[in-house]
């Protein structure tokens, strides 16, 4: 039997505005957009799933969206603003959309109720950590320093620093290795671990490089941008677990609809 292909939605974390782009006569006039890096549409399309992007709309339309996916991708993307985790602006924070944290942390939330697969990256992460009641450290050089640069200048395709994963765990099973080397390019990190959430790595200078939910059979988040990396093995196999989770999901959701 072929393979079933799941429909996965896809977070657009980024809006950004159409003035710097050179307007032509043919062109729209210019207006906000929404950015999405194609690579995390191609490392779901490639591991064979179905990407469908997801705009930042309003919270109550969730719904009805995900009666019709099998998995949710959380994708990067700017600060949160620290309301949400009732904490005040850390003068060194980055740009915030408030409106965005809202629609997100009600979309996982709503995606977490329903036992949807979920696999959530670098921003992704802290959304998913937020809304399980957890925090987030605001400027992460206050806390760790500058032993690691987390916000890197090389390229996503180039991992710069070690981390080390815990085990047992499921981001342990998929990597099959205690160490693997990973790319950076977050300014916020975990503080306190939302409910039923694990950490399940760490970088070298303690921060927590990724979690999963002990509570749910597939919830994975990891801080660094594994879609950059799906050209090592190690890599794409978090992608390929991923989809074989929305794929047993689709199942059970296709037997509970006949019963």
């Amino acid at each position: 039997m072929r393979p079933t292909s799941p429909l996965i939605a896809v977070t657009t974390s980024e809006m950004r505005s159409s003035h710097p782009v050179t307007a032509t006569p043919q062109g729209d006039p210019p207006q906000q957009e929404m950015a999405l890096g194609i690579r995390y549409l191609t490392a779901i399309e490639a591991a064979g799933g179905v990407p469908v992007v997801v705009p930042p709309l309003r919270p109550e339309t969730h719904e009805p969206l995900l009666d019709r996916v099998s998995g949710l991708c959380l994708s990067g993307g700017p600060d949160l603003n620290p309301v949400v985790y009732d904490q005040r602006r850390h003068e060194l924070l980055g740009p915030t959309w408030l409106e965005l944290d809202d629609f997100e942390l009600a979309l996982v939330r709503a995606a977490d109720e329903r036992h949807l697969p979920i696999l959530a990256i670098c921003r992704g992460l802290q959304v998913l950590n937020v809304a399980r009641g957890g925090s987030l450290h605001q400027h992460l050089p206050d806390v760790v320093g500058d032993r690691i640069n987390h916000r890197q200048r090389e390229p996503g395709h180039q991992p710069t620093h070690w981390v080390t994963v815990s085990r047992p765990s499921r981001l342990a099973g998929i990597l099959q290795c205690r160490r693997t080397r990973v790319n950076s390019f977050h300014h916020q990190a975990v503080a306190r671990i939302g409910e039923g959430l694990v950490e399940t790595s760490r970088a070298g200078d303690g921060t927590v490089e990724s979690l999963e939910a002990v509570d749910r059979r597939f919830v994975v988040a990891v801080q660094w941008h594994a879609e950059c990396l799906v050209d090592r093995a190690r890599q794409a196999a978090i992608f390929s677990a991923f989809i074989e989770a929305a794929r047993r999901f689709e199942c059970g959701e296709s037997l509970l609809r006949v019963a």
